[in-house]
């Protein structure tokens, strides 16, 4: 059976998408409020599921010191080379990172005090079994925070609205396995018997062009592969956003559900 493309978009990545995910998944001071809630200290055993480039996994890796452990695993293999080599250069001997398909995850249980997951569960083939698996790996008392889009919540002033209604759809369809995982995050972690549930909703808009490589790039060619939108067609929703940026009216948002919560003890 072949790999479904919401999956196998994330396996096989072209040199040009790696520039953007280096540049779109690096860690920034302003990520500090969907990192708070980890409630990081040195010594501590953390494991960041869906670690990517692997620049917030260090980041995280340099809070727990180098008293603690730091496992980033992803599903694709050049991200995991990249960036263990990365964690090394930097002196960061207490972060490492795996390559893995997951549900489920390669680690025992009650291995790690934190779980970290930020935009992955909207792609894996089952959200439920990997949240009941981020639980499993979690020690009693442990902390998990959960981070993902809902993309019915998604605002970008476009021109055509009708054409990115469909441009939209396109994507949802096709590179993601749940695209309203967002407001599925608390149900599951109560499914997973996790306790202390707390939710937040961050949304940072973007007015200068922020995301413009992923949406230009990513989105762009995520569209295109669907087979529900027209090369041509792709071209004029892209212009437009270009077309916008330079007159500065353009004004993208995708807020981030963060929710927190803690393994009974």
């Amino acid at each position: 059976m072949p790999t479904p493309y919401y999956k196998q978009h994330w396996i096989e990545i072209d040199a040009d998408r790696l520039a953007v995910y280096d540049t779109l998944l690096r860690y920034e001071p302003r990520m500090e409020p969907l990192l708070a809630p980890l409630d990081l200290q040195p010594g501590l055993s953390v494991l960041d599921v869906g670690s990517g480039p692997g620049s917030t996994t260090m980041e995280l890796g340099r809070r727990v010191g180098p008293s603690g452990t730091l496992v980033g695993i992803d599903i694709n293999a050049e991200f995991v080379e990249r960036a263990g080599a990365q964690a090394q250069a930097a002196g960061l001997h207490q972060v490492s990172f795996q390559q893995a398909d997951f549900p489920p995850l390669p680690f025992e249980s009650e291995t790690f005090d934190r779980v970290f997951c930020k935009n992955v569960l909207e792609y894996v083939d089952s959200a439920e079994a990997t949240v009941r698996d981020i639980a499993r790996v979690t020690k009693p008392g442990g902390l998990v925070v959960l981070i993902d889009s809902d993309w019915e919540m998604l605002a970008l002033d476009v021109s055509d609205e009708a054409l990115h209604d469909r441009f939209m759809s396109a994507i949802k369809t096709t590179a993601m396995r749940e695209p309203r995982i967002g407001r599925k995050l608390r149900g599951l972690c109560i499914v997973a018997n996790l306790r202390d549930i707390k939710v937040k909703i961050f949304a940072s808009p973007d007015l200068k062009g922020r995301a413009r490589q992923m949406l230009e790039n990513n989105w762009y060619q995520y569209a295109l592969d669907s087979g529900r939108v027209t090369r041509a067609e792709a071209d004029a929703w892209r212009d437009d956003i270009r077309t916008r940026l330079k007159n500065d009216v353009y004004c993208f948002c995708l807020p981030q559900f963060v929710v927190s919560t803690r393994k009974a003890g």
